[in-house]
């Protein structure tokens, strides 16, 4: 099975795919948040379903994204640093080296990047990647998976992910 084209990114960025820590001591010490950027997450779906869903699913993946946005915003042990990435980003934007830099620029300490993957009529995978944006390394990489293809199945994986990603993200920074 070939996984979401958000790896072949991270690993065409020429990005070192071992785990990483993230290095800013300092900040942890003084408990400042920690400033994260998410971009929009791709959406393939392969599942051939006689309906053409696309509309349904962008606008399922939009409410995702910004719930996601939402919960980082809300949970004051992070700073959530405005994405640079159109919408485009995650098909037709700039580069990973880039979107990195830029999110470096804006003061995020951390990129989440990920994807979604519609198998069948029922099953969903997602891919959660956390990249610091100094050294340019995975902090960590999740594959979630999902059932159903409703507003509520996609709420109930939002609050799922949204939780994991902040504390796999806490994880890494303690283990510092």
């Amino acid at each position: 099975m070939r996984h979401s084209s958000i790896l072949h990114a991270v690993a065409a960025a020429g990005l070192l795919l071992g785990s990483s820590l993230i290095s800013d001591a300092s900040a942890e010490a003084a408990g400042h948040a920690l400033a994260v950027s998410v971009d929009d997450f791709k959406y393939r779906d392969t599942s051939n379903e006689p309906t053409d869903r696309t509309a349904v699913h962008e606008k399922r993946l939009r409410a995702f994204m910004t719930a996601l946005r939402d919960d980082v915003t809300a949970d004051h042990r992070f700073e959530l640093v405005p994405s640079s990435c159109a919408s485009n980003c995650p098909t037709d934007g700039p580069t990973l080296r880039d979107r990195l830099r830029a999110a470096s620029q804006a003061g995020a300490r951390i990129l989440i990047i990920g994807g979604f993957h519609k198998m069948s009529t029922l099953v969903q995978f997602a891919q959660t990647v956390a990249i610091d944006t100094t050294s340019q390394r995975i902090v960590f990489r999740k594959y979630f998976q999902f059932r159903g293809d409703s507003d509520e199945a996609w709420q109930r994986a939002e609050r799922f992910v949204s939780e994991e990603v902040r504390d796999l993200l806490l994880e890494s920074r303690s283990q510092q």
